[in-house]
């Protein structure tokens, strides 16, 4: 499996050049802008000798406004895109899937996207489908795993096979998991700070075009405004520039882990063929046509643009992304055709294997209680009864109802599948569930326990979790909880919340040494127990990294 550690250090190892990239930038905007701006206000002059004189006190207030417009308008767009990726999905016109809903077509994309998340050890995203892009394209956006979401267009949903379609839903996640998101965001928060300047150069012009004054040949304003938007625009070809590059290579690492995910490197190709062959039918290919497909182009699966200029795109050409999968390809696109002709069942059987997403399969869910899960009417009291009765049965299976068993692993599945219907739910039913979950005390077993807590950081408020420890006395914690919960003893689990929170806030690196040091403790008698996994992997889920290879059986 891929190294997702190594990935997302590299992700932010991106984000620091990124963020270095646009200081420069930044910076030359603002020198550039103070002069234009002191030179038409006359904050510079000219003497008849040909020299020059400033003011440096007005000049550097004038710096100082230009600097602290632009970080504005950066922190307004960051805070209207924080709340979640839902925010970037409904200004593309995206509308949300409901959990439970009954519709073929959107019940198969809800089973791809479960399924993937199910496989990558993350509470199932949101799931959004813009009904009016007939192109074939799919996006993740989001700040952290709590708030993501996975976008599909109505072309891509009509037209990929399941297989497809399960390639890139993992490719999607990919992106979430090796921390893409929130690089994505800050990359469509720089570039709005930069824009800024082009549109004040803009109303600037207009302005001095109504106004009786603008005739006057004294009118700095027309002047001011067209250079402006020159410096502007600049800006943001160089920011669109450094963009691009980016998102350029992060797609190839997001198409090699959706191989590693779904090993099926066929199907991957198969969507980006799909992609290639509308192009060449009727050119809609994967372009999407919102108008604000330009502030989010890199999020997307396929190129969302067309660009006349090759560094520009923020996806790689489909010929070197599909060689790259497929080598031996003779570079012909097939035909455009529609796969959703097969039913549901059919396309299940023609599952390529072996394929990491049959782990969902594996579980064997019960079909009542994923109904239930999938309702926001009903997952609230599912997970109370689910979490509740594995308390009072102290092992490793749960009964729920009719007698039916559940082991640790179902449990988890079942409870990650849960979380969209508890999104959706009424809030007095989510306070409900949380006030009687909050009630577990020290005396409960750990497994139920850290299951509550996957959910509320999921659910709860950012804020909700603000106590840490320091980060030495944060990983002792974890592991010593660990170790009791094998000896049967009862951890602390109020220090234990402390430390997860902690740790959440780590860089990959070094939430990678800290899972190591899970796997090390619960290998020790050389036997890892059906309830050592699960502990292991709610315990990751709740500091937001995937499962380690060693616990994927």
């Amino acid at each position: 499996m891929v190294n997702f550690f190594e990935h997302q250090q590299q992700a932010r190892r991106n984000t620091w050049l990124l963020v270095g990239l646009f200081i420069v930038a930044f910076t030359l905007i603002i020198i550039f802008v103070t002069a234009v701006v002191a030179i038409a206000f006359g904050v510079v002059d000219s003497t008849q000798q040909g020299d020059f004189t400033a003011e440096p006190s007005m000049l550097s207030w004038t710096a100082f406004f230009v600097g602290i417009g632009i970080l504005l308008v950066m922190g307004v767009k960051w805070l209207q895109l924080r709340p979640g990726g839902h925010v970037v999905a409904e200004s593309l016109g995206g509308v949300r899937l409901s959990p439970d809903t009954q519709d073929p077509v959107e019940r198969r994309v809800q089973n791809v996207v479960e399924e993937m998340a199910i496989a990558a050890n993350m509470p199932v995203p949101d799931v959004y489908i813009l009904p009016n892009e007939s192109a074939i394209n799919a996006f993740a956006a989001g700040y952290q795993t709590r708030d993501a979401v996975i976008g599909l267009t109505k072309g891509s949903i009509e037209t990929f096979s399941r297989e497809e379609l399960q390639a890139v839903v993992a490719h999607e996640f990919s992106h979430i998991l090796n921390g893409d998101m929130r690089l994505n965001i800050r990359l469509i928060s720089a570039l709005a700070g930069i824009l800024v300047v082009a549109h004040l150069g803009r109303m600037l012009l207009y302005s001095a075009h109504f106004s009786r004054g603008s005739r006057n040949r004294n009118n700095a304003l027309p002047l001011l405004g067209i250079a402006l938007i020159v410096i502007g625009s600049i800006g943001i070809l160089f920011g669109n520039l450094i963009k691009s590059a980016v998102s350029r290579q992060r797609e190839y690492l997001a198409d090699a882990a959706a191989v590693q995910f779904t090993r099926h490197p066929d199907s991957l190709a198969g969507a980006l063929k799909q992609i290639g062959a509308r192009n060449n039918d009727d050119n809609s290919g994967s372009k999407v046509a919102h108008k604000n497909a330009d502030q989010t182009a890199h999020l997307f699966f396929g190129e969302a643009l067309s660009h006349w200029f090759g560094m520009m795109a923020t996806h790689p050409p489909l010929e070197k992304r599909i060689k790259r999968i497929q080598p031996g390809w003779n570079g012909k696109f097939p035909e455009p055709r529609q796969a959703f002709s097969k039913t549901e069942e059919e396309q299940v059987a023609s599952k390529p294997e072996p394929n990491a997403l049959s782990r969902l399969a594996a579980l064997a869910l019960p079909a009542l209680l994923l109904e239930q899960a999938h309702s926001p009417k009903q997952a609230p009291s599912l997970i109370q009864d689910l979490l509740f009765s594995h308390m009072e049965e102290g092992a490793d299976t749960t009964e729920q109802g009719a007698g039916t068993k559940l082991s640790a692993a179902q449990i988890l599945a079942l409870v990650e599948i849960a979380v969209p219907a508890l999104r959706q739910a009424s809030d007095s039913e989510r306070t409900q569930l949380f006030r009687e979950l909050d009630s577990m005390g020290a005396q409960h077993r750990l497994f139920p326990w850290c299951l509550y807590q996957l959910l509320a950081r999921q659910l709860l408020p950012r804020n909700h979790f603000s106590n840490k420890l320091g980060d030495k006395e944060a990983a002792e914690t974890t592991i010593t909880a660990l170790e009791q919960a094998e000896n049967g003893e009862t951890p602390d689990l109020a220090k234990l919340s402390r430390a997860l929170t902690t740790c959440r806030n780590w860089s990959p690196k070094a939430k990678a040494r800290l899972v190591s040091q899970w796997l090390k403790t619960v290998q020790q008698d050389e036997i890892i127990s059906e309830t050592e996994q699960k502990l292991v992997a709610t315990l990751c889920a709740c500091i937001e990294v995937p499962l380690p290879d060693e616990m994927l059986t």
